[in-house]
């Protein structure tokens, strides 16, 4: 790993690596809406709401480049790398909560490789990805090998039907080396259950752990879990509705770990579940200011009073 280098005033915030996807959601009133998304979207967005250096790496078709623009204006770089498709996701909500959906994959971008990841000096590379196939083979194993890796499994677990498009879990990865080779993992409960076979969110996590991967982030609708070599850290979620409930993981999960650069694991995840909270009320990617979430969470989280800003301590 690569954290005796976090500290240097020139490595950006995040690489953010992953499609950019055309999402048509229908919620559990049958009203559909269309729009721009994906992981690398909303986790992009996320961080540099959260005023953290931001570059992205993202797959789309010629003919969408205009899609660049929905990138918002503070991310520093886009680097749109060529596909012959945009990716398109389709998920229909069964439940009002939005906790049960059914996805099917419209549209898959082609896969990433290594040549077409940038070797800027970054503190994490964060692999946003929403199908199997958004990555080349290997592409893993070359990236941890340039800085701290961020993986969101859903982009190595859920694999979308040839002939159906539907997305269901798959095998999980067999490289015995996979897990070993990442500081941030995240899965959520369905995914976290797919691949340890255990129904606790902890022991899910502590079984995550063990395998080699630093830090374990497993979310659910109430609250988000990490573990890491100290414990078990817990924070609610507290948002006022789920208008914009598409996107909860890949939001909180970009705020954790670039908080992570500054503070401590509870701290990191005070900010990343005020930020998701707040997210979750409005439809799209996080496009606010630091001063927003702050606001946010001394409103709403007024039980787990945060350290001033000034002790903050890089990592």
């Amino acid at each position: 790993m690569s954290e005796h280098l976090l500290t240097e005033p020139d490595r950006l915030d995040v690489q953010v690596i992953g499609p950019l996807c055309i999402d048509i959601n229908v919620d559990a009133a049958g009203r559909s809406t269309r729009g721009v998304g994906g992981a690398a979207l909303c986790a992009a967005a996320a961080a540099a709401s959260l005023g953290r250096r931001v570059e992205v790496v993202t797959t789309m078709a010629d003919d969408d480049a205009h899609l660049r623009s929905r990138f918002p204006d503070a991310i520093e770089r886009v680097v749109a790398v060529h596909s012959a498709r945009t990716s398109s996701i389709r998920n229909v909500y069964t439940t009002a909560d939005q906790e049960r959906r059914h996805s099917s994959a419209l549209a898959q971008a082609d896969p990433i490789t290594a040549a077409d990841v940038p070797k800027t000096p970054v503190a994490v590379q964060h692999l946003a990805g929403l199908v199997v196939g958004d990555y080349a083979p290997g592409l893993l194993t070359e990236l941890a090998a340039r800085a701290d890796l961020a993986v969101d499994m859903q982009g190595f677990l859920r694999r979308r039907d040839p002939e159906t498009g539907a997305l269901t879990l798959s095998r999980p990865p067999q490289d015995e080396g996979f897990y070993r080779r990442i500081r941030f993992l995240k899965v959520d409960t369905a995914e976290g259950e797919h691949l340890t076979g255990l129904t606790d969110r902890r022991a899910i996590a502590r079984a995550l752990h063990e395998r080699g991967a630093q830090e374990v982030m497993v979310s659910n609708a109430r609250e988000i879990l990490v573990l890491d070599r100290d414990g078990a850290h817990v924070c609610p979620l507290r948002p006022r509705n789920l208008t914009g409930r598409t996107g909860r993981g890949d939001t909180v999960f970009s705020a954790y770990i670039t908080e992570r650069r500054r503070h401590d694991v509870d701290r990191a995840l005070l900010t990343a579940c005020a930020a998701v909270s707040l997210k979750m009320e409005t439809p799209g990617p996080l496009v606010c200011t630091r001063s927003d979430v702050e606001a946010y969470r001394d409103r709403f989280y007024p039980d787990p009073a945060p350290a001033p800003e000034g002790e903050a301590h890089e990592r």
